[in-house]
């Protein structure tokens, strides 16, 4: 296949401008337990929750009795506002923590949370392993890659004992169902009564939509939302989709996508009237799309996209550039580089 008929999503490899947001808003929960392992190690267990409006990515740190800082991230790469995730550090045998953990950065993340995931599972520890076990359907239209899911472990006195994740799934297709299990360390494994807190931890989706006939359609959205039912439809060349900010006043939603003709007429529709107010640019490569999404539930149809007729390698490598940009800027706030 011909990358050659890609070149205007590699436009879309211009990456929106990063924010930082302050350590503020979050909530430590359950941060002094401890246990030791089979191995020796003293593990620190706890819970940290985004209790602002913005997606946020947390580094965790825990000062040990030589000197030195363990780093660590919870369970979830990104914290949605409202929603948290466990985290654990494991102390090296011979050395003891020097207090209790904090979160050693915090960083706003504009990445959109795609609702297109259901889950089935009951709370309760079952069988021998004191397992935590159900199943994932995507119900969505595009695939979710490497999908973790965890949870708090607590015992018949709902202390928190233990922070817990499954394996990745490596790929969730649409309309596939995936079980997940995941059970507590052994050591404390008697004490398992059930889990708490589930949540899960993809990664950000691949940014491309299937537009049938073997098209697809590479997008890049910024936006401190949460999206929903995110699809193409080909009688209207629209991507169509439900939105609803976290910032309680509203937000701006940022979209870029292909450019394929030179006069390409672009109309953005919301709840079925049209926004005039939207600014949309082109470059000849790609079109930018700027709008003011007011607060509530709303769908958006943006029309005049036109689908490309080849596999979008050109969007994996936007995937991997923004995953490698997103995982730099991680790195700096863990590291405190400005």
């Amino acid at each position: 296949m011909r990358l050659a008929a890609w070149p205007a999503l590699l436009a879309l490899l211009a990456a929106f401008p990063s924010a930082y947001a302050q350590p503020s808003d979050i909530e430590l929960l359950n941060s002094d337990y401890t246990f030791i392992d089979a191995e020796g190690m003293t593990n620190v267990v706890g819970v940290v929750n985004n209790k602002g409006v913005e997606p946020i990515s947390v580094v965790m740190a825990l000062d040990l009795s030589d000197g030195t800082t363990l780093l660590e991230e919870p369970y979830a790469k990104v914290m949605f506002p409202d929603r948290g995730a466990p985290f654990k550090f494991r102390v090296p045998a011979g050395l003891q923590a020097d207090g209790k953990p904090y979160v050693a950065s915090v960083e706003r993340v504009d990445q959109p949370l795609y609702d297109e995931l259901v889950f089935n599972y009951s709370n309760m520890a079952v069988g021998e392993e004191r397992a935590l076990s159900g199943t994932v359907t995507n119900a969505g239209q595009f695939p979710f890659y490497n999908v973790t899911v965890f949870a708090s472990v607590h015992d018949d006195q709902m202390v928190q004992i233990d922070s817990s994740r499954s394996a990745a799934i490596p790929v969730l297709e649409p309309g596939q169902t995936a079980e997940f299990s995941m059970v507590p360390d052994d050591s404390i494994k008697e004490e398992t009564m059930y889990y708490s807190c589930a949540g899960y931890d993809p990664n950000a989706p691949i940014p491309t939509i299937p537009a049938g006939d073997g098209k697809y359609i590479g997008y890049n959205m910024q936006t401190i939302s949460k999206v929903s039912s995110l699809r193409y439809d080909n009688a209207t060349d629209s991507l169509l989709f439900g939105i609803k900010p976290y910032i309680p006043s509203g937000g701006s939603l940022s979209l870029k996508f292909a450019q394929a003709q030179q006069n390409q007429t672009i109309a953005v529709f919301m709840d079925d009237q049209l926004r005039d107010d939207a600014v949309v640019t082109m470059d000849g490569r790609t079109v930018s799309l700027e709008v003011f999404i007011p607060p509530g539930d709303h769908q958006v149809q943006v029309q005049g996209i036109r689908a490309i007729p080849e596999f979008p390698f050109a969007a994996l490598g936007l995937a991997a550039m923004t995953a490698a940009a997103i995982a730099a800027a991680r790195l700096r706030a863990a590291l405190k580089i400005p």
